[in-house]
Order: structure tokens, then sequence, then C-alpha cells
């Protein structure tokens, strides 16, 4: 709009200095020496824009003979650079394959390629911590910025990966700013769950959901990692309360939300109460909640308490015949009574229906 708006007011002098230039052009005499130069305004400024030009052609013949005379002061460095950018190409797709041995040698081996410096080492300390040598991914971290979110993301979860929780939330707490928290808040609240500060996790959600950490999708998924595992580690405490401060200082709507449901039935089922954590799991699941629930949901040990929820996903299971998550789900609650034959069945067509997933 603004360029719009530009345009339009230069065509607007345009039409109304045209004409009065054209009329009086103006009259400009030089006198250098025995030199004598005489022209329009008009003419000055076609002698000016010509010189310009000319100028800009010059630096563009000479920058390459500039550039040459670089190179022979280091006829190596082109050819090393080359390297390593194929070094990291190498090992970008090595990481994304799994190949973690070849993607930590290939990201030593791009340690000269200059571009994108940060994101390679940012790369480089995860595939040295997944080909299994943990201290050089963190020798690598250090090299990172220390202030930049994306790479306090990265020390942050190789602390988690490494089970050093507290080292982990001591660096993210200071970082908890209005720029890196959609960033950092998963891991964040993951800190503070793996340290053993459940009722803490639940303490920061009405401040997450007020200063809106996090955007609405990350939240939806966020919510699913947060709750189960703060109410089952607070259930098997003891501490576990609806009437509690935590609890209760919580929006009506996350107290309601499937994956708070989703926490009680798993603490339910811990302690033994297999039948009342089936039927409050039924009563709230739907299959809309049901691909959003599934990570949480195979770990719940119902055991054989499983039957209404095998008729609520057979029932599921007649509008949605091709939905292979319907499939997983049956071969779990056959695998919870033992029928291991029919659970594998089931895992079969979940995974010819999702055309090679494992499930």
């Amino acid at each position: 709009m603004i360029r719009l708006l530009l345009l339009v007011l230069l065509l607007c002098g345009v039409l109304w200095f045209g004409p009065v230039l054209m009329q009086n052009p103006g009259y400009l005499m030089l006198v250098l020496g025995g030199w004598t130069i005489e022209t329009t305004l008009v003419g000055l400024a076609l002698i000016l824009l010509l010189v310009l030009f000319g100028l800009w052609l010059l630096w563009s013949l000479l920058k390459p003979l500039l550039a040459l005379r670089r190179w022979n002061w280091h006829p190596f460095r082109r050819r090393r650079q080359r390297k390593a950018r194929q070094a990291f190409e190498r090992a970008a797709l090595a990481l994304a394959a799994g190949r973690f041995e070849q993607a930590e040698l290939a990201f030593d081996q791009a340690e000269a390629f200059s571009d994108f410096s940060e994101l390679r080492r940012q790369m480089a300390c995860y595939a040295a911590y997944q080909a299994g040598h943990p201290d050089k991914a963190m020798q690598l971290a250090q090299w990172l910025e220390d202030d930049s979110a994306s790479s306090i993301y990265v020390k942050a979860d190789l602390l988690l990966r490494q089970q050093q929780a507290s080292e982990a939330l001591a660096l993210l707490q200071p970082a908890m700013t209005a720029e890196a928290t959609e960033l950092l808040a998963p891991l964040y609240f993951k800190a503070l769950l793996m340290s053993g500060q459940a009722a803490g996790a639940l303490n920061q959600v009405p401040v997450a959901l007020e200063q809106h950490w996090c955007s609405k999708a990350q939240w939806q998924q966020l919510r699913y990692q947060l709750y189960p595992d703060a109410i089952v580690q607070l259930a098997d405490k003891g501490a576990f309360s609806t009437d509690s401060d935590y609890w209760q200082q919580l929006p009506a709507k996350e107290r309601k939300s499937m994956a708070a449901v989703l926490g009680q039935v798993w603490a339910l089922a811990r302690q033994g109460q297999a039948e009342k954590a089936e039927a409050l799991l039924v009563d709230h699941l739907s299959f809309k909640d049901l691909a959003d629930s599934w990570p949480v949901l195979k770990q719940i040990p119902l055991k054989r308490q499983v039957n209404q929820l095998r008729k609520q996903i057979q029932h599921w299971l007649r509008d949605h015949q091709q939905d292979a998550l319907l499939y997983a789900a049956l071969a779990y609650c056959a695998e919870q009574e033992g029928e291991l034959l029919q659970a594998q069945l089931a895992r079969q067509k979940a995974t010819e229906l999702s055309r090679g997933v494992q499930w």
C-alpha cells in the first residue's frame, strides 16, 4: 500500500513538473580553464545518470578481478568451502535418515563451512549425542550463542536427555521471556516434571495461558504431555486432589479437558481401580480426542477392564473402517485381555492401513 502511494505521488510530481521543465529547460554553463560546457538541466541529469551507470559497470568488471586476487592469496579457500558445504549436506541427510555416526563424522568435516554456522553446530550436537558421544555433544553445545532461544533449547534438551533436570531447569527459568516462550515452554514444563515439581508445573499453567506462552495448537499438544504426567506423579505421592489449590486455580476448561481426564484415569489404573478408570475413560473419550490421547492411552494398564472401551472402539469402526488408529486401539484392548493373536492381527491391519507405519 505504501509503495502504491509513493508511486502515485511520483506520477503526480512528474505530471506537474514535466510540462514546466519542458517549457523552461534551464541553462547551465561550466567554465574550467579553457573548457566551457553549456547544457540544460535535463542534459545535466542525463550526464549524471550515464556517469553513475559507467561507474557501476566498471565496478562489475573489476569485482571478479579483486576476487581472483584474494583467491591468489588463499589458493585452497574455495575448494575447502566447497568440500565443507558438501559435507554439511551429507551430514544433514544422514541425520534425517538416522545414520548418526555418519552424520557426526560429516559435521566434523563441515566445520569450515561458514554459512549456517549456528544451525550446523546445533545439528552437530544432536548427531554426536545420538551417535553415543554425549560429552562431545555438550562440548559442542558450549560453543553455541549464550543468549539465543534456539541455543538454550539445544542445551536444555541435551541435559534433559541425560536426566539432568535440575541443570536444565536452571538454564530455562531465566530464559522464559516473551520472545522465547513458544520455543522453550514444552522443555520448561518437562524439566519441572522431571525434577519432581508436578505441583509447580500445574501452578505455571495459568501464567502460561495468560501470557500466551504457546499457540493454541501447540498448547493442545502440550497439555497431553503435562496433565497426565503431573497427575500421576502427584497421585503416586498421595498428593493429588481435585480440591487442592494448584488444581482449583486452573481454568474450568483445563480441568475438564481430555488430557486431565487421562491423567486421572492413569492414576486410578495404577492404584488398582481399573474398573473405575475404564468407566471414567469411556464417559469422556470421543473419536476426535483419540488421536491426541493415544500416546498416553497405550500406557495405561487397564488389564481386563476394557470391555466398554472395546465396544466403543468397535462402534466408531463402523463409520471409520479405514482408520488405522482404531485398529491399533483394538490391538491395545486385546493385549490388555491377554489375547495376543488378536492383538497381532489388529496391529497388522493398522500397519497396512497406515502404509507401513508400525503401531
